[in-house]
């Protein structure tokens, strides 16, 4: 599928340049825009052009920011069932399981989602980069937002950057928080002696995490989250903070003794809203629980 941004020149835009446009209309990097002017794949009416160009009141402008490896990439094919939420030219949103890497990894290069991902696409033929937006730790469940090309990832990681990219979780933690919902606003950094673990440090970097208390059980809370800023290990290093550590969570819990409750850290990314690259549509994506957290409700 090729991915074509065009437009129609309205009398706003009549006597701008070719980049003035693209990157006002479609927030096209200049990086972007120079391998796009140097492969010949920016055209005004239908003819390759210059960036320098200037456009006029009914002209019809289109770029191609598709991207098509000529060989697979060096992420090895894995075959795997993806769970498909949305796809066109531009985007990819799945369902990633629990206990599956966002990426290759030492210890486990073969599968990822990204191994997932390269398989389903090469089966259609495609050969492209893995570029995941939203990163799900490996034993964190959810939705996974990939962008196909180099401008999808810009678009929606600025998006990111300026909020308007929105990331909800569920999760189980121990002991019910005195709050029934608050803000937890602490800086994040790397653990001393390890390259893995994270904890609350003044020297961090600012993280802020929102959350609601959903229900409560009798040593245990069904927390709704929401992201305001995406660090690393960001939920369960928050909660652990608060006394509150995820059910099932190694690292910062007690999960090497919880695993007949569940196998992994109690988290799943259920949502995630942003605006199409392209259209600047609001897209909206919901998944509910995995069977794994639920049967862990069902036991507590």
């Amino acid at each position: 599928m090729s991915a074509i941004l065009e437009t129609r020149i309205t009398e706003e835009n009549s006597g701008k340049t070719v980049e003035k446009i693209l990157k006002r209309e479609f927030g096209v990097s200049s990086g972007l825009l120079k391998h796009l002017r140097d492969n010949g794949k920016i055209c005004l009416n239908g003819n390759v052009c210059r960036t320098v160009d200037l456009c006029y009141t009914g002209d019809f402008l289109s770029a191609d920011v598709s991207e098509n490896l000529s060989a697979p990439s060096n992420i090895q094919p894995f075959s795997y069932q993806l769970e498909i939420l949305f796809e066109d030219e531009f985007i990819l949103v799945v369902n990633k399981p629990g206990g599956m890497a966002s990426h290759p990894c030492p210890g486990n290069r073969e599968n990822s989602l990204a191994n997932a991902v390269m398989h389903y696409w090469q089966t259609l033929g495609e050969y492209r980069s893995f570029h995941i937006v939203n990163r799900l730790d490996k034993d964190t469940s959810g939705i996974c937002v990939v962008a196909k090309n180099t401008f999808s990832h810009s678009v929606i990681a600025e998006q990111m950057k300026n909020g308007i990219f929105k990331r909800q979780y569920t999760a189980i933690v121990h002991g019910i928080p005195k709050q029934s919902g608050g803000v937890i606003e602490v800086p994040i950094g790397r653990a001393e002696n390890s390259v893995l673990k994270r904890m609350v440090t003044e020297d961090g970097k600012y993280a802020k995490t929102l959350y609601k208390v959903h229900s409560v059980f009798k040593d245990f809370s069904k927390i709704e989250i929401e992201l305001e800023t995406g660090r690393t290990h960001q939920i369960r290093v928050h909660f652990s903070y608060m006394g509150h550590p995820l059910v099932g969570d190694w690292l910062y819990g007690n999960g090497d003794n919880e695993k007949h409750l569940i196998s992994r850290q109690a988290l799943h990314a259920g949502f995630v809203s942003f605006c199409h690259p392209k259209t600047k549509e609001k897209l909206v994506f919901e998944c509910d629980m995995p069977q794994d957290m639920k049967k862990l409700l069902s036991a507590l």
